[in-house]
């Protein structure tokens, strides 16, 4: 018997008869669930071909996500001191806006200015002498000081000293006139003393002169008979007495003489020991003046410091000092700058795992992690430098390189009306190699299979 369905109804049994056989019947929904097998292959097919076709031929940027802080270019700006001292005046207060060369603090210099005031007079009274002793050493009639001596004008103490100097350099040219006059007087007693002698020598010879005569005429008349020889003995006597009172005068006068060489001598000898004790004074002097003139320009370039003055153009942040007549130690940070004509970066911190990919001139994608996305705009910046070396934060003693990204203004401006201000939090995404995301699903099976057939 065979059943025949029919859609919608029961199936009935046919009776058998001497019929021919009939043909296979195929149910009626067989045809639209393999069409929809076949077009659900195709499409899952379809969407599998468009996967790989975009997987191997899409790129997809490579980024290496750190935090970071913005910070003004070279930094803050710290304020100290290197000396130290007592607070006299505070001129500014925290957030006050300052220009290069305003007065932040001041210090009190009353000390500073005692002890300044007794080394420029004794730099002062060095200079005034050694004037003096170069005048004297040149045996020059006058005194030319140093320019030095009289900057300060007719009511510095210049004048003074050197009217002192002037007076002393007046009384030892005095004195050794005195004393060269003296000798001179002496010489001139010497020469008049050389003067007797040549006249006595002269009568001397010429009254030798008259006895010789009267000898050879005695001798004359001597050897005729003529005269007697008592005679011509007592002539031959006063002759030779002439003679040595002649030597004896001439004598005297090689004597004087010499007293007189002596006494030009001696001149010569006091002018050359004043030349002689001004060298040595000056030599003395030398080192005395300039160990003077560098305590001078210590406590002067100390005393041009007692105001603390602005270095850069800021605001005025972290004030450390807030009393006047506090005291601070030397190189004691009293305060910062935060410069504002600066431009802006962003430093931050790289894993050294991700070192690797960063070079100088990739492009960085930046936002403020402290606003939401939705209220601001993501800001570009380019990577300027990565540190060459690793540091590590002293207080998680983490390993981390430091990189420096640059905004340009025109990016900072787009945040407006958001302020990017120092100290901020950014995220910063530094785009490193483009990559397909076939590269990205096969990189760890290629990496592993490279590790895999290694011989050990």
């Amino acid at each position: 018997m065979t059943v025949v369905f029919d859609r919608g109804r029961q199936a009935a049994p046919v009776p058998a008869g001497p019929q021919q056989p009939a043909a296979p019947t195929i149910p009626a929904r067989a045809w639209p669930i393999r069409g929809a097998m076949i077009f659900g292959l195709a499409v899952t097919l379809a969407v599998l071909a468009g996967l790989i076709l975009w997987g191997a031929g899409a790129r997809i940027s490579g980024a290496v996500v750190v935090p970071g802080i913005v910070e003004v270019q070279q930094h803050r700006q710290v304020v100290q001191h290197p000396d130290g001292g007592v607070v006299a005046r505070i001129a500014v207060a925290d957030g006050a806006s300052v220009a290069a060369g305003d007065l932040l603090l001041s210090l009190d210099g009353s000390l500073l200015e005692s002890e300044l005031a007794i080394v420029e007079a004794q730099y002062l009274e060095t200079l005034a002498r050694r004037g003096r002793l170069e005048a004297e050493r040149a045996d020059l009639d006058r005194i030319t000081f140093p320019a030095a001596l009289l900057a300060a004008g007719p009511a510095g103490p210049g004048p003074q000293l050197a009217a002192g100097q002037q007076q002393l350099f007046t009384a030892r040219r005095a004195t050794l006139s005195q004393s060269l006059e003296q000798l001179d007087t002496q010489a001139r007693q010497v020469e008049d003393e050389i003067a007797g002698i040549d006249a006595q020598i002269a009568a001397a010879r010429r009254q030798a002169a008259l006895i010789g005569a009267d000898l050879a005429d005695q001798q004359s008349l001597l050897d005729r008979g003529l005269s007697q020889r008592s005679r011509v003995t007592a002539l031959g006597r006063e002759a030779a007495q002439m003679d040595g009172d002649l030597g004896a005068m001439q004598a005297r006068r090689a004597a004087a003489r010499t007293r007189l060489s002596e006494l030009e001598v001696m001149k010569l000898r006091l002018r050359a020991e004043q030349r002689e004790r001004a060298e040595a004074e000056l030599r003395e002097l030398g080192p005395r003046e300039l160990e003077l003139a560098e305590h001078r320009r210590a406590l002067r370039e100390r005393a041009s410091r007692l105001a603390i003055r602005a270095p850069v153009a800021g605001i005025v942040h972290n004030m450390q000092v807030t009393t006047p007549r506090g005291v601070i130690r030397p190189a004691e940070p009293l305060l910062w700058l935060v410069p504002q004509d600066r431009p802006l970066l962003v430093a931050v911190r790289v894993p050294p795992m991700m070192v690797d990919v960063l070079t100088p001139g990739q492009q960085v994608a930046l936002r403020v992690a402290a606003v939401s996305a939705r209220h601001t705009p993501e800001i570009s910046g380019r990577l300027e430098r990565v540190a060459p070396d690793v540091l590590v934060d002293e207080m998680t003693r983490s390993p981390y390189f430091r990189a420096e990204v640059s905004i340009p203004p025109a990016e900072v401006d787009r945040l407006a009306p958001l302020a990017l201000l120092p100290g901020m939090a950014v995220e910063a995404y530094i785009r490193t190699g483009e990559r397909t995301p076939l590269d990205y699903l096969t990189k760890p099976l290629t990496d592993y299979f490279a590790r895999a057939f290694r011989e050990d």
